[in-house]
């Protein structure tokens, strides 16, 4: 029935009418996967299976060529798109810790934007991944969203009763566990879709719907992988089969979206959590590296947006675009004014280059920091600080793939993008916890006199002037 539903959604190319309403604000629907390659989507260059879905909605809309996310692990990445703040900014650094109590997760002072939706008068929703803290006040429903269905963790089984750890086998509706009666990513997307359908059409809604397709555990729905039987290689037809799953259910939501009236007034934006998972046959686009890398394998993600009423030229992007600016720009759409918003917004907005009043967005800076590596990417200019080791930098426009160090060519663009960091990591929170998936990174103090980075900047500017 459900693979019926979305057939039946992507035979229909007619472009939905939007009813009058007495608030005409957008609906927003955030649509999240999780490890999934650059090149694991067929708008963004998947050879051996389609997402026809995905594709559609994308092709109607704004493909991002290089859509960066804030952090290369699952939960950074979320708090960033989730406040529109920089993990570092707000000491969210790296995968909180497990098995500790759970004390750890978004910081509590830090709002969502789902909390100011919710003052703005949007019914909030979150479906999927948590991953951002379980202790009394971290919770979905403690953090802006008026209704959860998911878990909490950062991954959990696809199958019901697939036996490897009892708590893999529930999932919580609003604080209350419940036994998963089907394939994960089915159950997510239907509760999506049924909840859609459920809402009065006088009010607007914001859904967030992070699914955990295609983390691991790599599981397939029974019955799938034979429609892949084409694709020789055994991971990647078990990951084709996941993404057809994921796929069917970013149609029924979108059937559900047309069905309300309101799909050509939402601003439905799909990105990847972070760079291809390490575990499996992903295709990552020829980027190097993966996930937990800030070279761009680990950062650069498939991503686009919709919305057919607040979008004058929808294509091709081929200018950087920041999760941080996901924030920025619905909540402008939404009419939340800047003044209200806690501390610093990161992002920008894109509706001004969307409206057409402004030209593509132009050349700008990106920050990462992950404990003691950092990087920075000014323009084309990318600066890749790793501990103690010497820096790297590549030029993205004419080597994408960074393959080719051009630091000992360009010392002075090195020194100038160093300062550059420091001065922007300055403005950073020491992080919560210590990196425990990653051994070799050590828990990082910017306030240290220590660090390597302000050592290597005071180096590199005192012979090369920093572009200030």
């Amino acid at each position: 029935m459900r693979l019926l539903l979305a057939l039946a959604w992507l035979a229909s190319d007619t472009v939905s009418a939007a009813t009058e309403q007495p608030d005409k604000r957008p609906d927003i629907v955030l649509i999240v996967s999780d490890d999934g390659g650059y090149a694991d989507f067929g708008f963004n260059g998947c050879k051996d299976f389609r997402t026809p879905a995905l594709d559609k909605l994308a092709s109607q809309g704004v493909v991002f060529r290089n859509a960066y996310v804030c952090a290369s692990v699952c939960s950074p990445s979320r708090a960033g798109l989730l406040t529109g703040r920089h993990p570092a900014r707000i000491g969210h650094e790296f995968n909180p810790p497990q098995g500790r109590g759970d004390t750890g997760g978004l910081p509590l002072p830090e709002k969502t934007l789902a909390a100011y939706l919710q003052q703005a008068g949007y019914t909030t929703a979150a479906f999927g991944k948590w991953h951002l803290g379980t202790a009394q006040g971290m919770t979905p429903n403690e953090r802006g969203f008026d209704h959860f269905y998911g878990f909490l963790g950062g991954s959990h089984d696809y199958l019901p009763a697939a036996g490897r750890r009892p708590k893999q086998q529930s999932m919580t509706l609003n604080g209350v566990e419940e036994p998963l009666s089907e394939y994960i990513t089915d159950a997510i997307s239907t509760r999506a879709a049924d909840y859609i359908g459920n809402q009065p059409k006088n009010k607007p809604l914001f859904l967030y719907v992070a699914f955990n397709c295609p983390h691991s555990p790599m599981q397939a729905k029974p019955g799938t992988e034979s429609r892949f039987s084409s694709i020789e290689d055994g991971q990647r037809r078990t990951l084709a089969a996941m993404q057809a799953s994921l796929d069917e259910g970013v149609a029924s939501i979108a059937k559900a979206l047309q069905q309300r009236g309101k799909l050509d007034n939402t601003i439905l934006w799909f990105i990847n959590d972070n760079g291809a998972g390490t575990y499996w046959n992903f295709d990552n686009g020829g980027l190097r590296n993966r996930k937990g890398s800030l070279f761009d394998g680990g950062i650069k993600v498939a991503s686009f947006v919709r919305w057919p009423q607040g979008i004058r030229q929808p294509g091709i992007q081929q200018s950087p675009v920041s999760s941080l600016d996901i924030a920025a720009t619905v909540l402008a759409a939404a009419g939340v004014p800047p003044s209200s918003l806690h501390g610093a917004q990161d992002g920008i907005s894109l509706l001004p280059h969307w409206r057409g009043e402004a030209a593509a967005p132009q050349p700008r800076t990106l920050y990462w920091r992950q404990g003691r590596i950092g990087a920075i990417r000014r323009g084309d200019a990318k600066l890749l600080l790793i501990d103690e080791h010497p820096a790297l930098l590549f030029d993205l426009k004419t080597d994408p793939n960074e393959t080719t160090d051009l630091l000992p060519r360009h010392k002075e663009l090195a020194a100038s993008l160093a300062a550059d960091f420091t001065r922007w990591n300055r403005l950073n929170k020491k992080t919560a916890w210590a990196p425990t998936s990653q051994p070799g990174v050590r828990q990082y103090d910017p306030a240290s006199p220590r660090d390597a980075w302000k050592q290597r900047a005071a180096r590199e500017t005192s012979s090369a002037h920093d572009g200030e």
